[in-house]
């Protein structure tokens, strides 16, 4: 199994693989995107719809009425009703464990019997799913060392009900952080890197390790002292790293940073200056894994582009 999306929550019964959306929240407004993933300088549709204040707020829908209305003007500006979203950071919980599993045992079940220790909430109020990274066989079991990604369950069936009361059909969903990562690493990439999603409220910081988000940590930032804030936290993040995810023989070989382009910018030169970064500092690419681009022009701008790295990384992620 290749840990993409929690698309098992959603299963495709009357298509399969069908060309989609992608769609993703944040408390400003929705992006959506869309291209033909078989071509090589694919036509793009894209639509940014502002969303009243506080109809999202900590990656939850507060005003249903507002998020529809909205979606219902994304729904008549695309020819397909078929989405894969990016569920919010705020709702996901990311982390890397090992568990037993017997040959008779199910890793599915193995895994749910320590969530409690990783996830502050029941199990009855989550959806999860996990992807292997490493197996080993000790005597009669096998040591299985996995990425998991939990989400609120209460708080993604809102999504669901929003899309499906906009006339879409969402076909999968994909945790942002991951989302992300499909838009900016490049595909079989061996090495260790950190991606920053900046926007003007928070910050949202993820360890990738081919190609899979490892950890992710989220900060509510304000615009006094943002760099000074950043870099507090991106501290944090690095010993955290150091401690339990990457350690001296692995380290960050590069620094991809995306979103509002103001606060990119802010990111970028707080990183530069600081004497804890990696020389490998950069504001990313999103289209990476779409095509070069070198030898086609986008036509979203590039500092508008920044901040569809979530909607990218979902339209390219394939249905389970």
């Amino acid at each position: 199994m290749k840990f993409k999306f929690i698309s098992k929550y959603f299963p495709p019964s009357k298509f399969l693989k069908p060309s989609h959306i992608g769609v993703s929240f944040s408390y400003s407004n929705i992006k959506a995107i869309s291209f033909d993933k078989t071509l090589t300088e694919p036509s793009l549709k894209s639509v940014v719809i502002p969303i009243e204040k506080d109809s999202i707020v900590d990656g939850k829908i507060i005003n249903m009425e507002d998020i529809v209305k909205n979606l219902l003007i994304v729904r008549k500006k695309f020819n397909s009703p078929f989405v894969v979203f990016a569920i919010p950071d705020e709702l996901v919980y990311v982390f890397a464990t090992s568990v037993m599993i017997s040959p008779k045992s199910s890793a599915t079940e193995s895994i749910a019997f320590i969530m409690e220790e990783n996830v502050p909430l029941p199990l009855d109020d989550i959806v999860f799913d996990f992807a292997p990274v490493e197996i080993s066989r000790l005597d009669l079991e096998y040591k299985v060392s996995v990425v998991v990604a939990a989400c609120v369950k209460k708080e993604l069936k809102k999504f669901i009900e929003a899309f499906y009361k906009a006339g879409f059909e969402p076909v999968g969903a994909i945790h942002e952080s991951q989302a992300i990562t499909n838009s900016l690493a490049p595909k079989k990439l061996a090495e260790t890197i950190s991606i920053v999603h900046a926007r003007k409220n928070r910050v949202g910081i993820y360890l990738v390790k081919n190609n899979l988000v490892h950890f992710s940590t989220l900060r509510s930032i304000s615009d006094k002292n943002y760099k000074k804030q950043f870099l507090d936290e991106y501290g944090k993040f690095l010993d955290y790293c150091l401690k339990y995810g990457i350690g001296q023989d692995k380290p960050i070989k590069s620094v991809s940073i995306c979103g509002e382009f103001e606060y990119a910018k802010k990111i970028l030169e707080a990183l530069i200056d600081s004497p804890k970064s990696t020389n490998n500092v950069k504001l990313s690419n999103v289209w990476t894994n779409i095509f070069k681009i070198d030898q086609h022009t986008p036509d979203i701008p590039y500092e508008e582009s920044l901040n569809f790295a979530g909607p990218i990384g979902a339209t390219i992620s394939d249905i389970n």
